[in-house]
C-alpha cells in the first residue's frame, strides 16, 4: 500500500486539475493520477500531424472560462505566476456560405452589426437589440455559472416570481431555432448564429436550448474568445506548475481501476496494477456511464440513473493538417482571419437537413465544417510560413446500419481530404507536410469522459442541465453513498467545453471541510 494522501484526483483534465489546485492551496496533500502517458484530458496539444506543427486534439478555443473568476480574477495565479497567456482575436467566428457569401462576428458589436447590415439592415438592428437584451441578464447568468447550481425546483420557482424571470423561463424552454426565428428574418443571419452554437453538439430544434444562443449574444461581446498561447495544453501546463508549487504530486501512466468505499466512505483507489493508494477525498473525472463499475458498492439506483444519461445526438470527426504555407480559402480574408471559421449552406432548410442526415447515421449532404488555423495568431505553432489547419465535420455517433467506425476510418479520412481540397485552393501534395485523422471512437479511446465521442461529456438537453446535470442527485458534485467522492468534468455544471468547472467542485469540497474558499482563492 502506498502513502496516504488527503486528496486524489482521477484524471488530469483541466477540471480535475483546477479542483485539485484549490485543495492544494488549502494545504491538502494532493496526488493527480492520469491513465495516459501525457497530461491534459481534452486539453492536449502535440505534433500529431508533423514535427514542428502543434495541433490541439480536442479543445482549441477557451471561451466560457474567460468569465470564470479563475481567469477573470486570476484566482490561482495561472496568468500572473504560472505562464498562462491568451490571445484575443478581433474576428471571433465567421460563416462562409455555399453561395460564396460570408458573415463575421467581431469582438466589437458595431463592427458586427455593420457586417450583418450588408446582408440585412433590419437584422443588424435586431441583433443590436438582441445583444442588449442578452447583456442585461448576463450578470445573473454568470452568478450561477461557476458555483454549484441551485436545485432545479428552487431555481424555477425564483424565476417565476418576476416578469423578467418568466421571460427568461420562456427563452430557456424554446429551441435555438425558435429564438432566431423570433428575432431575425434572413436565413444567413440565423444560420450564422446557429452554426456557431452547434459546435456545442446541440441540434437547432432541440427544445430547452434557447438560452444557449440567447446568452451567447451578450457573452461574445463581453468576454472575447481566448486562444491559449502555445496551444490548449498551456492551461494544463500552468495548472501543473501551480500544483507543483503547492507541493502536489502528479503521476502519468497510472490508470485507476476502482474507487474504494468502506462503510459508505471513500478510503482510496486501486490502480490497474493492483496498487492501493489511500485517501480521504477523491475527485473523480468519471463519466456517469462508468460510475457504477468504478465505484465500489455504489447504490444501484444512483448508478442506474447515471447510466441513463444521454450523450449528444451527434459528434465530430477531425482532420489535422500540417501545411507548408498559409491555406488559401475561397472566401474574403476577413472570413478566414478569425478564431473559428465555419462553412454552411446558405439555405435554412438545407442547414436543418444536415441534422436530419446525422439522426439517421449519415454524413450530411451539405457542407458543414468548423475550421481553425491558429498558427496565424500564434506563429510558434508552425514553422515560418506554415499552418496548423484543423478541419472538424459533424458526424453521427453511430453510422447507418451499425457500420464500424474503425472499419470506415480510411474512407472517412479520404472524404475529409477531398472536402478540404474543395474549399482550400492550395491544399495539395506540394503544401501538405503531414496529416492525422480522428473519429468519434478515437475520442472515446483517448478520454473516457468522451463516451460515444461526446466531447461535452453528456448532451446539453434541458433535462440534463443546471441542478439536473448529470442527474439531480449528482448535480451537487458529491456522490451519495460514497462520502468523500466528488465529481468534476464536462458532464457536470457548467456544461461542456473549457469552462473551468472544477472551481465549483472545489467550492463544494471546501464547504464540506469548512475551508474558507474565498481565502484560498485570493490571488497572492
Amino acid at each position: 500500500m502506498s502513502d496516504k494522501y488527503d486528496v486524489l484526483a482521477i484524471g488530469s483534465g483541466h477540471n480535475g486539475l483546477i479542483a485539485a489546485a484549490y485543495l492544494a492551496r488549502a494545504g491538502k496533500r494532493v496526488l493527480v493520477l492520469e491513465r495516459n502517458p501525457h497530461l491534459g484530458g481534452g486539453c492536449v496539444t502535440s505534433e500529431i500531424a508533423a514535427p514542428g506543427f502543434f495541433h490541439d486534439w480536442h479543445s482549441a478555443l477557451h471561451v466560457l472560462i474567460q468569465a470564470n473568476p479563475l481567469i477573470r480574477d486570476d484566482e490561482l495565479g495561472l496568468i500572473s505566476q504560472f505562464g498562462l497567456e491568451y490571445i484575443y482575436p478581433e474576428g471571433m467566428y465567421s460563416t462562409v456560405f455555399d453561395d460564396g457569401d460570408s458573415l463575421v462576428t467581431y469582438r466589437d458589436l458595431e463592427k458586427t452589426c455593420e457586417a450583418i447590415a450588408r446582408i440585412s439592415p433590419k437584422d443588424a438592428d435586431a441583433y443590436r437589440a438582441f445583444v442588449a437584451q442578452s447583456s442585461a441578464v448576463l450578470p445573473l447568468m454568470l452568478q450561477g455559472l461557476f458555483v454549484p447550481p441551485a436545485p432545479q425546483g428552487a431555481f424555477w420557482a425564483l424565476l417565476d416570481q418576476s416578469t423578467d424571470g418568466r421571460a427568461l423561463m420562456h427563452i430557456m424552454q424554446k429551441s435555438m431555432l425558435d429564438i432566431v426565428n423570433d428575432h431575425f428574418e434572413h436565413d444567413k443571419v440565423k444560420i450564422h448564429l446557429m452554426k456557431c452554437a452547434a459546435e456545442l453538439l446541440i441540434e437547432p430544434d432541440e427544445k430547452g436550448t434557447g438560452a444557449f444562443i440567447f446568452n451567447m449574444a451578450g457573452f461574445v461581446h463581453s468576454f472575447p474568445w481566448g486562444i491559449p498561447k502555445g496551444g490548449s495544453r498551456a492551461l494544463v501546463d500552468a495548472l501543473v506548475r501551480c500544483l507543483e508549487a503547492e507541493g502536489a504530486d502528479i503521476r502519468a501512466d497510472s490508470p485507476v481501476e476502482q474507487v474504494l468505499v468502506r462503510d459508505g466512505k471513500v478510503h482510496g483507489v486501486r490502480l490497474d496494477g493492483g496498487e492501493v493508494i489511500p485517501a480521504d477525498i477523491v475527485i473523480g473525472q468519471i463519466h456517469p456511464w462508468l460510475l457504477g463499475a468504478m465505484v465500489e458498492d455504489l447504490d444501484e439506483g444512483v448508478a442506474g440513473r447515471a447510466r441513463n444519461t444521454k450523450t449528444s445526438p451527434y459528434s465530430l470527426m477531425s482532420a489535422f493538417y500540417a501545411m507548408a504555407e498559409v491555406p488559401q480559402f475561397d472566401a474574403p480574408k476577413e472570413a478566414s482571419y478569425v478564431a473559428a471559421m465555419n462553412f454552411a449552406p446558405a439555405s435554412l432548410e438545407a442547414y436543418l437537413r444536415v441534422f436530419d442526415d446525422l439522426r439517421y447515421g449519415d454524413l450530411p449532404k451539405s457542407l458543414t465544417l468548423g475550421i481553425t488555423n491558429l498558427a496565424q495568431f500564434d506563429p510558434a505553432r508552425a514553422p515560418d510560413g506554415g499552418a496548423t489547419l484543423a478541419v472538424h465535420a459533424f458526424a453521427p455517433c453511430e453510422l447507418r446500419g451499425g457500420a464500424d467506425w474503425d472499419a470506415r476510418k480510411d474512407d472517412m479520412r479520404r472524404h475529409m481530404d477531398a472536402v478540404t481540397a474543395g474549399i482550400c485552393a492550395n491544399f495539395n501534395a506540394d503544401t501538405l507536410v503531414g496529416a492525422d485523422f480522428a473519429t468519434p471512437r478515437d475520442s472515446t479511446r483517448h478520454t473516457p469522459t468522451f463516451q460515444a465521442g461526446d466531447v461535452g461529456g453528456i448532451g446539453k438537453a434541458f433535462f440534463q442541465m443546471g441542478g439536473h446535470r448529470p442527474t439531480p442527485e449528482l448535480s451537487q458534485y458529491a456522490v451519495p453513498g460514497a462520502e468523500g467522492l466528488y465529481l468534476a468534468g464536462a458532464f457536470m455544471h457548467p456544461p461542456g467545453g473549457v469552462t473551468g468547472g472544477g472551481r465549483a467542485t472545489a467550492i463544494r469540497i471546501c464547504d464540506d471541510l469548512a475551508i474558507d474558499f474565498a481565502a484560498i482563492s485570493e490571488n497572492r
